[in-house]
């Protein structure tokens, strides 16, 4: 870690210690609780606060949206996935974001988008944004400093269009360049392991830098996989090494996680039953309790094929909380139930009633959630129309 991003990094905990310390304001003059208080919030409050829901609008007052709104003003969602049928052109999506944001809530909203760059991206030129190149383009021709320049500008893009989050970089290891959902993709940095951390610090640096949060994905590692996680269980069980590990764990022992997603990748030596998104043994035993990871996981989408197609919702839910997972994320909004959250929410309050979901589990990672909320009221919203 360099001595600027040192003292970025400082200044910021600083500030989130005294936030933490005091109830401070959000970015839109709610009401942050201080961690003596967090056991005054209801239960159901705690599990709106894990789940994170793809929209069918781009303005607020559109009938699509009504759902929604409502949604985010009695807290039965803590987070919004945008895609491009949300997104018409940049003016409209930062007014958009804006109203979705101007709305009373708790807790300020996480809003997040897929910006890599090359193929996976949500902010195009035609709808007058700026496009990046691939991570491989970026690993292969371009040096840190370039790099850490180039994502400052894809930082500041996101940050003036009123969002917070990117769920991104990806630091899989390009193991299998013929893996359908990377390598070909041309999404990851490189096949070592040490450039993949080093390209993925100066992408977060960047993003830090412009109080835009980012996300690791995707864990344990996509790097290697001969399936896409879109269409069904991917297995890595033969082709997962280490050596995918290796960016993972260095940045969590470097202090510069904000999130990490977890994949819908089948490993069977490590859970034979469950994908690493839904995974105790994945999540809880080796990414916390052995790498020491402490901060918030978000699952990947949870409407994937290779999710949804072999497991039950209620399954899906409990399992992904016991697994030690923090965000519930269900991206499609053309497939979702309009009472998603509230199914949730049902099948939750029915799990803790039957002894199947400790409440323990829901306090933590609402603690987490909210820990990483606070990061955002130093963030006022500063983007105009």
């Amino acid at each position: 870690m360099n001595l600027s991003y040192k003292l970025s990094y400082l200044s910021k905990t600083v500030v989130h210690f005294m936030l933490l310390s005091l109830f401070t304001f959000g970015a839109n003059g709610q009401t942050l609780a201080s961690p003596d208080s967090l056991n005054q919030i209801s239960i159901e409050q705690k599990i709106g606060q894990m789940i994170m829901v793809g929209i069918r609008g781009t303005h607020l007052n559109a009938e699509a949206m009504e759902l929604t709104r409502n949604q985010i003003t009695r807290g039965d969602i803590g987070g919004i996935i945008f895609f491009k049928h949300n997104i018409k052109n940049s003016r409209q999506f930062r007014i958009f974001v804006k109203s979705l944001k101007s709305l009373p809530a708790d807790q300020p909203l996480l809003l997040a988008v897929d910006e890599e760059g090359g193929l996976v991206r949500r902010l195009r030129k035609s709808q007058g944004f700026k496009e990046f190149p691939s991570a491989a383009t970026v690993g292969a021709k371009y040096s840190l400093t370039e790099a850490y320049d180039l994502y400052s500008s894809m930082a500041d893009q996101i940050h003036q269009a009123g969002l917070n989050v990117n769920l991104a970089p990806v630091v899989d290891v390009n193991i299998n360049r013929l893996s359908p959902a990377i390598g070909q993709l041309n999404r990851s940095f490189s096949r070592n392991p040490g450039v993949v951390f080093d390209f993925s610090e100066s992408f977060i640096r960047a993003h830090s830098d412009a109080d835009v949060i980012t996300t690791l994905k995707h864990y344990p590692g996509h790097g290697s996989s001969r399936e896409d996680s879109h269409n069904s269980i991917t297995d890595i069980s033969s082709t997962w090494r280490s050596s995918e590990q290796v960016p993972f764990q260095r940045l969590i022992d470097s202090s510069q996680v904000d999130m990490i997603m977890a994949g819908h990748l089948m490993d069977r030596a490590v859970d034979s039953k469950y994908p690493a998104s839904i995974s105790n043994a994945h999540i809880q035993v080796t990414l916390r309790d052995e790498m020491g990871y402490t901060g918030v996981v978000i699952t990947d989408d949870l409407q994937m094929g290779a999710i949804i197609k072999r497991f039950e919702l209620e399954e899906i839910v409990i399992s992904a909380i016991n697994a030690g997972c923090d965000i519930l994320q269900f991206s499609d909004p053309l497939d979702l139930d309009d009472n998603l959250s509230q199914r949730i929410k049902e099948i939750v309050l029915q799990a803790i009633e039957e002894g199947q979901i400790d409440p323990q589990r829901i306090h933590e990672s609402y603690a987490r959630i909210i820990d990483l909320k606070s990061r955002l009221v130093t963030s006022l919203d500063s983007t105009s129309d």
